[in-house]
């Protein structure tokens, strides 16, 4: 007869590891989604707890394991999901090869912030949550953003040549960044109207002209 199999004893004051992740109800999970990235984004995440998540969302806490198995997961999953919407928005924006390289930059730029900006709780998490990610989660998100960044530059540069690739690099940063710092906070403008200003705003600095150097007497 096999003795049976020794029984593991466990601290009662460890918490219980979470049930693996299971598909729940799509509408559910969307809530539970929209409701994290708010707090993540307005509380930060260490200061978020699975219970503030369920609140938000009016579900229980531990009903989130229902679809995500942690609260890193969930916010890995937010991060990737809003680098996909905009490597997708990206892609449809430079998909006619035909187009002139103005319609391209301008294609590129009218993409990028809109995706941003109607994805802002998801790019938020990215800008202020990014460091908290695993060097397997991390990694490739940085590589999309080098990628990202190498695109604006080849397109400015197409449009512009008398730029240097310092003074691209320059404008695409300050551009990329600019739009990236609507994320951070509420604003109480209309969406559709705060895509169009900042459109026109980050147009003008990537065709901003080149300063001349001030000469000292």
């Amino acid at each position: 007869m096999t003795p049976p199999t020794p029984r593991t004893e466990r601290r009662s004051d460890a918490p219980a590891a979470p049930a693996p992740a299971r598909r729940g109800r799509p509408s559910r999970r969307a809530d539970i989604f929209a409701a994290a990235l708010r707090l993540f984004r307005e509380r930060g995440f260490h200061a978020t707890s699975i219970n503030d998540i369920g609140a938000e969302a009016g579900v229980a806490g531990t009903a989130i394991y229902s679809h995500f198995a942690t609260k890193q997961e969930l916010l890995e999953e937010a991060i990737r999901e809003g680098a996909g919407r905009i490597a997708t928005g990206l892609r449809e924006a430079l998909a006619d090869e035909a187009q002139s390289p103005k319609d391209a930059l301008e294609n590129v730029v009218r993409a990028y912030v809109r995706v941003v900006l109607e994805n802002a709780d998801m790019n938020a998490c990215y800008v202020l949550e990014s460091r908290t990610l695993d060097a397997g989660v991390g990694e490739p998100l940085r590589r999309k953003e080098r990628a990202l960044r190498e695109t604006w530059r080849h397109r400015l540069l197409a449009e512009r040549p008398e730029l240097t690739p310092a003074e691209a690099q320059l404008r695409v940063q300050m551009a990329i960044f600019s739009v990236v710092a609507l994320c951070l906070h509420r604003n109480r403008m209309e969406r559709t109207a705060l895509i169009e200003q900042a459109t026109s705003f980050v147009l003008g600095a990537l065709y901003s002209p080149v300063p001349t150097p001030h000469s000292h007497s």
